[in-house]
């Protein structure tokens, strides 16, 4: 059988500290001793990478997660001849240890991985869709930046565990009001965690877990939420659905669709149609 032929895909996002994405799919590359700056996280979704890391040769599999710490070499090369694909996460200086902190009222040291691969499934599917919806067209920025957050969190407090005492959720109505308010005034444009952490003045992930407490929403789902009442209100003046979905902040007309769908348990098309 023939090899499938090398592929490579990356990504920068800008808004979230030039963070760089790598979609690629390897069976010949062979990886030199090199380190990086910032940590690595990603998953391997077929075949087995093989790397050198902290005096050992470790193998990823299919459905494991693969990291590396700050100023840690490695090197990388395929197990067998079908090679390895995998997605990876490379975070700038600093930027895990600030997302791990974010929230705490004591700042911790810098997370420290035992393990160069982490058996652990469940991750490593949400590291999986995080990847791939960072390209799909009509996710917001917002809900992507959320998840981002969540997931560094939740790597870390499974897998690096460390001190430090989070903010207990206090009485924040006003601040989740001005949240709101501003989503209801913004909707139309691409809001971020950074907008709203400004405008609450509550860290980014205070902000996402006091928020989903206190409305029963996170961020982006409220955002779609506002979204989906206001194409509701222009669909009753009969306007055409595509002007609507762009104007009521949608990425396109198949966008709103779906999230009108999943909000009214019908279609865009069956609300206006039932009008008498």
């Amino acid at each position: 059988m023939a090899q499938r032929k090398e592929s490579s895909t990356y990504l920068r996002v800008s808004e979230l500290g030039n963070l760089e994405l790598l979609h690629a799919r390897y069976n010949r590359q062979k990886f030199s001793p090199h380190f990086h700056e910032g940590h690595v996280i990603g998953t391997i979704e077929k075949g087995q990478l093989g790397f050198d890391y902290r005096g050992e040769t470790l193998t990823a599999c299919q459905g494991q997660i693969n990291l590396a710490d700050p100023g840690e070499v490695h090197n990388g090369f395929a197990v067998s001849k079908a090679g390895w694909q995998y997605r990876m996460f490379y975070l700038a200086p600093g930027q895990l240890e600030t997302i791990a902190n974010d929230g705490r009222d004591k700042a911790s040291p810098m997370p420290f991985f035992k393990q160069g691969v982490l058996r652990d499934r469940r991750l490593a599917a949400e590291i999986l869709s995080l990847h791939r919806d960072f390209t799909t067209p009509g996710i917001s920025f917002l809900e992507k930046e959320s998840r981002f957050y969540h997931l560094i969190h939740r790597v870390v407090a499974r897998h690096a565990p460390g001190p430090g005492n989070r903010f207990r959720p206090g009485r924040e109505k006003e601040r989740i009001l001005k949240i709101k308010t501003y989503i209801q005034d913004h909707y139309i444009e691409s809001v971020t965690l950074e907008d709203l952490s400004r405008i609450s003045a509550m860290s980014k992930y205070y902000l996402l877990r006091t928020f989903s407490a206190h409305t029963g929403f996170t961020p982006h789902a409220y955002l779609s939420y506002v979204r989906a009442v206001r194409a509701r209100e222009m669909m009753d003046q009969r306007l055409p659905l595509a002007d609507i979905a762009l104007s009521a902040g949608f990425f396109d007309q198949s966008h709103l669709n779906r999230i009108f769908k999943k909000i009214y348990g019908i279609t865009p098309g069956q609300y206006v149609g039932a009008v008498l």
